[in-house]
């Protein structure tokens, strides 16, 4: 019988009754975190002057006698235990173990306030209970996809889990979005995202969804573009053929999107491999089978990377020093002279064999010597003044650096008290702080993040709620984010007008900018052999953070003038340039011929 049709029927058979708080146990399928303390005060409270508004459902528990089990309600029971109440409001329903965990699941889905965390666990206990992805969705309203990519949360690492559920880590903030993205890929590379405390995420601000979703494919791989047979079987015994593999996203049909399944046993454009430790393992396979079959025909044969990737550490140990990096090759037929048969050890020309003649005479068989008569470049040693405008640099960087992690260690509760004390006017910096400006000049990082959720809302509705001191902050907290991006875009050309911003930055949130500026100073003294006074130095230091160059406005118009015979000034004519038009280009038409004639 049909699982709806049995809690129809089980709603025919429920009645409610009052029943004594100690002979209720709560279900063991509520996969539901611990509820605070304080939630479950103010519960009690509301309970003790208005009494429970909402029964419990219950049933007899199957294993203990005189006794009810909670299928739903049981907050609301540990409420009114803390309340005092003796007994308690129960509709009392015959439920079998399938309707009675459908009933549960349903609740729990439907509850306010709901962890995406504590969602995919009720939604994968369904699934182990024989519930498929399309009967839970008619549940609750969602289509399968939504289920499917749900309930992957439940594979997080437990890196990710911890930090997910930690209120001071940024992972806490991360949308149920960002969570699918990281949950569908294996346990090794989520771990590689979690290294350096999860810097790879957050080590340029915080992420939008399509920024997450670029870093996480940046270190994932195209398998239409692999260089070795999507089938083939003995590159790696071990993980087997590709198109077996389940760590790639055509595997999973309903966490990827459906261009990426594959199509007559051939990898579909944008299937990828979720597993960049097995594709490097079978890359190194492919091009050492490669070299074996090639050094047979060719035993000069150059292994070559090209381009500036300086490759990986397991490239290194299997290659070591016989891989030559070369750059922007000219490659040439094999009848060439300075042919040189080479082997590309990565890119998806891994393991061909072609001929170059580079002009690199690192590369063996160099014959030609291209470049080789190029007049060397006259080396200038540098000026004083030069370096120490290189000096300043690296203090400006090292103000930058600071700064960055200063601000990617504020809480929003560190912007509410720098906010406080410039609320209380101390200083002229009070008046340097005007919130709308800063969000329509810098923008916030989460309004990508909530585009396609129900957050948005909810948060509108929360802060409509709280006092404006408390919006202004959390708003500043968010330009934060876009302030941490600006600055950590290291480049040496930017890093005078970044360490400007870094100390405009500090201004508003009332951070020290001159103890950072003179920390650096003393990270980076100048040299000694430079032979400056130390006056110099505290000069230099004063400049660590400049202004922007002003833009200097046009001179004003002024005719030429030249004087007369009274000794006056008058103006001289301005005389007309003469424009001559150009002939138009000449064309084998002879339309173009007579234009050009007329012309």
């Amino acid at each position: 019988m049909p699982v709806a049709e049995k809690e129809g029927r089980a709603v025919l058979a429920r009645r409610i009754q009052m029943i004594p708080l100690d002979q209720l146990v709560p279900t063991t399928d509520n996969g539901r975190r611990p509820v605070s303390n304080n939630s479950l005060k103010s519960l009690a409270r509301s309970i003790k002057r208005n009494g429970v508004l909402q029964p419990i459902l219950v049933r007899p528990h199957p294993e203990q006698p005189d006794t009810w089990e909670i299928r739903a309600g049981c907050r609301r029971w540990r409420a009114a235990k803390l309340a005092g109440l003796e007994t308690i409001p129960a509709i009392v329903g015959k439920l079998d173990d399938e309707t009675a965990l459908a009933v549960t699941i349903t609740e729990n889905l439907q509850r306010e306030n709901l962890h995406p965390l504590e969602e995919a666990a009720v939604i994968q206990k369904a699934f182990e209970h024989g519930f498929d992805a399309e009967a839970i969705a008619a549940r609750l309203g969602k289509n399968a996809q939504f289920v499917a990519r749900r309930a992957s949360l439940t594979r997080l690492t437990e890196a990710w889990r911890k930090a997910v559920l930690a209120p001071e880590s940024p992972a806490s903030r991360l949308s149920p979005a960002h969570l699918e993205l990281i949950a569908r890929l294996p346990e090794e590379t989520q771990d590689g995202l979690a290294q350096d405390d999860f810097y790879a995420v957050f080590g340029r601000g915080f992420p939008s969804v399509e920024d997450l979703r670029r870093i996480i494919d940046g270190g994932l791989h195209t398998l239409a573009a692999m260089p070795w047979s999507f089938v083939d079987e003995m590159l790696d015994p071990k993980a087997g053929a590709c198109s077996n593999c389940p760590k790639r996203s055509g595997a999973h049909p309903l966490l990827f999107d459906a261009e990426e399944v594959p199509v007559n046993g051939k990898p579909a454009k944008d299937d990828r491999c979720l597993d960049p430790t097995c594709f490097e393992r079978k890359q190194i396979a492919h091009v050492q089978r490669c070299e074996v079959e090639l050094r047979a025909g060719h035993p000069n044969l150059a292994l070559v990377q090209i381009g500036g990737n300086s490759g990986s550490q397991a490239m290194h140990e299997a290659f070591g020093d016989r891989v030559h990096r070369v750059y922007a090759p000219r490659f040439v037929k094999a009848s060439n002279p300075n042919a040189v048969p080479a082997m590309q050890v990565d890119g998806p020309k891994a393991g061909k064999l072609v001929y170059i003649d580079s002009g690199d005479p690192q590369v063996p068989g160099h014959k030609n010597g291209r470049g080789k008569n190029m007049p060397k470049a006259e080396h200038k040693p540098m000026t004083l003044d030069e370096r120490r405008a290189r000096h300043q640099k690296r203090r400006q960087a090292f103000v930058v650096k600071q700064v960055e992690t200063h601000l990617r260690n504020l809480t929003v509760e560190d912007v509410s008290r720098a906010l406080a004390e410039k609320a209380a006017g101390k200083g002229a910096d009070a008046n340097k702080l005007e919130i709308v400006s800063l969000l329509l000049s810098f923008g916030t990082s989460g309004r990508a993040d909530r585009m396609y959720h129900e957050d948005p809302w909810d948060r509108y509705d929360r802060l409509r709620g709280v006092a404006a001191d408390e919006r202004i902050a959390a708003a500043l907290h968010d330009v934060v984010q876009i302030w941490i991006r600006r600055l950590a875009m290291h480049d040496s050309n930017r890093v005078g007008f970044q360490a400007f911003e870094a100390n405009r930055m500090c201004e508003i949130l009332g951070i020290n900018h001159v103890e950072i500026e003179t920390e650096a100073v003393k990270a980076l003294p100048q040299p000694k052999s430079w032979g400056l006074p130390p006056e110099d130095d505290i000069a230099d230091a004063n400049a660590v953070a400049p202004s922007p160059p002003e833009q200097v406005a046009d001179p004003p118009f002024e005719p030429d003038v030249e004087a007369d015979d009274s000794g006056g000034v008058t103006p001289e004519p301005t005389r007309r340039k003469e424009v001559r038009k150009k002939p138009l280009h000449r064309d084998k038409s002879r339309r173009n011929r007579k234009r050009v004639r007329a012309a």
